[in-house]
């Protein structure tokens, strides 16, 4: 590696951070990048230089297209707290930053050094050994004069000479525990993204990071609302996308992917989501609510039926995300996790909220909808306002609605494009996960004719059948390296007869009946006839005989049992 992990400018101190915020106008939030730009040159001639690079690089600044953000949080920090925004900054700082040219793979240099020193016998290692080995290039001064003033517990001497980091016996677990918080919680995403660089300093990943419950009281910004009124945005900045669909083949871990995602996003507070599929009956009412009745029992005891208005998963969510609205300094995200969007009618499960997915650049509600009588009263009691208040509502940019969607499944919903503008997609390639599982070996066959083989190496074969000239079948009907179950996988040698059965009516069922139901000899190429037609049990049967035979693979290499 050779690249200069910072602008050389001034070195990383209070002084230089206060003296940069001093150059931002005082309603930067409403300029556009250009015109703020303008404006602090004229408060800093130079600035578009090397001041503007150090100032992207410290995390204060963040300009692209007609954007231009700053983070208002530290303009009502004293020194105590401002430094220990350097302390939080230089911890979690990445190299080669998004303003550094190259190709290097970026690291968090900080966690890197820490791993260092913990491995080496006495908790020490030679600074520019270690620079010059991970990063080359320039700016090595400047790295260790941030090092030595705002990243203990590694400290920093010199001996014969030579500059030394170290951390004392007393502090590593401290470390251990920094570390591992830092790669968790915060870490390197695309490297390359200047927008997802300035929202890794958010005021909420910097009280996250010191463990501070009731955080810094914070003066309020224009966008702020007065305390009576319904706040919609909190300030609350997230690398995630607020309105997301992660789809693919069946298998291929959508699931999975947005349950990590879900634990990076909430942190500790993993209770701050709901999880719901949809299903073709499910409905408008079951989603946000409705007035229906509701069994209780009066004042003397005795059961009654009475109405009120029951809340939906994504309501239960909204009054969360709002309820933690009112809590200026401590906002936290709210998730409502959606499988399955495509399997119900989305439009109208959705109805009038349809609209309040279109988000401003604050990741709010472009657009509110007005609520029923019923929905106002609800929210009235929930938040403690008044119905008024809630006449009309926006999704506030602390709430976040993912889902996922399997397009391969028959009978599902089309989506339309009106609706799928409002979402950002993600697509999982059908082996992006195949590591996962690359360890698992299942049983195949019955009685003497059982062998054992790989579970992905079986997957990626039958896959090559299906996209051969044979099947010509699109990838979003093969088989992912979830599509059976990682729980299945990892019991599968305890119940061998058990699970040859579940692989039966999953995979060959689904082969069956949902792939090649029209051309099923294309993919069935074995003894699997009863009467000249192609039927599943003789399928089955012919698997239990002979799984190779079944599909007419040839090589599929018999795995030692595990």
């Amino acid at each position: 590696m050779s690249f200069s992990p910072f602008a050389r400018f001034r070195n990383f101190t209070l002084k230089n951070l206060k003296a940069l915020l001093e150059v931002y106008p005082d309603e930067a939030r409403s300029m556009e990048w250009s015109e703020a730009a303008n404006e602090i040159e004229v408060k800093s001639p130079g600035y578009k230089r090397t001041s503007y690079q150090q100032a992207c690089q410290f995390g204060l600044e963040d300009r692209g297209g007609d954007r231009f953000r700053v983070h208002e949080y530290l303009f009502t920090f004293d020194d105590e707290n401002l430094t220990r925004y350097i302390n939080f900054w230089v911890k979690t700082y990445y190299a080669p930053n998004p303003y550094v040219k190259g190709d290097d793979d970026a690291f968090l240099i900080y966690c890197e050094i820490v791993k260092e020193i913990l491995a080496s016998p006495d908790h020490k290692i030679g600074y520019y050994e270690f620079f010059h080995r991970r990063i080359g290039g320039g700016s090595d001064d400047i790295l260790l004069n941030a090092i030595k003033n705002y990243a203990s517990p590694v400290r920093a001497k010199s001996v014969s000479g030579k500059d030394m980091l170290f951390i004392e016996e007393s502090d590593i677990e401290e470390a251990q525990r920094e570390v591992e918080y830092i790669e968790k919680y915060m870490p390197i995403g695309n490297a390359r993204d200047r927008k997802e660089f300035f929202d890794r300093y958010s005021y909420e990943n910097f009280c996250r990071f010191f463990g501070i419950a009731d955080q810094i009281n914070l003066e309020q910004t224009q966008d702020a609302v007065l305390e009576d009124e319904v706040c919609f945005h909190t300030g609350y900045q997230s690398p995630f996308p607020r309105n997301r669909i992660v789809f693919g083949a069946p298998g291929t871990g959508k699931s999975y992917a947005l349950n990590k995602e879900k634990d990076k996003l909430l942190g500790a507070d993993s209770s701050h989501y709901e999880r719901v599929t949809f299903h073709p009956n499910y409905s408008y009412a079951h989603f946000v609510g409705t007035y229906k009745p509701v069994s209780g029992k009066d004042e003397e005891g005795n059961d009654i039926i009475r109405y009120q208005y029951v809340p939906g998963p994504f309501m239960r969510v909204f009054v969360q995300a709002l309820k933690n609205s009112k809590d200026k300094g401590h906002i936290k995200p709210y998730l409502l996790l959606i499988e399955e969007i495509n399997r119900a009618n989305a439009a109208a499960v959705f109805g009038e909220v349809f609209q309040l997915l279109d988000r401003d650049g604050d990741n709010v509600s472009e657009y509110s909808i007005q609520t029923s009588e019923d929905m106002r009263t609800y929210l009235a009691e929930q938040l403690q306002g008044d119905p008024e208040d809630y006449a009309n509502i926006k999704i506030p940019d602390n709430m976040f609605i993912w889902a996922t969607m399997n397009s391969a499944d028959q009978g599902v919903y089309p989506i339309d494009t009106a609706f799928k503008r409002r979402w950002e997609f993600e697509y999982i390639g059908i082996d992006d996960e195949a590591q996962n599982v690359s360890q698992y070996t299942i049983p195949v066959g019955m009685g003497d004719n059982r062998r054992y083989v790989k579970w992905n190496d079986l997957r990626v074969q039958i896959n090559q059948i299906l996209l051969s000239d044979d099947c010509k079948v699109n990838e979003d009907k093969l088989l992912g390296p979830f599509f059976i179950a990682k729980s299945m996988l990892e019991h599968a040698l305890e119940d061998e007869d058990r699970f040859v059965k579940a692989f039966e009516s999953k995979v060959i069922m689904y082969l069956f009946e949902d792939v090649m139901k029209m051309r099923p000899h294309n993919i069935f190429r074995g003894h699997a006839k009863k009467n000249g037609k192609m039927v599943f049990s003789e399928i089955c049967k012919t698997f239990e005989k002979e799984c190779e035979g079944v599909f007419g693979l040839e090589g599929l290499s018999q795995a030692n049992r595990e």
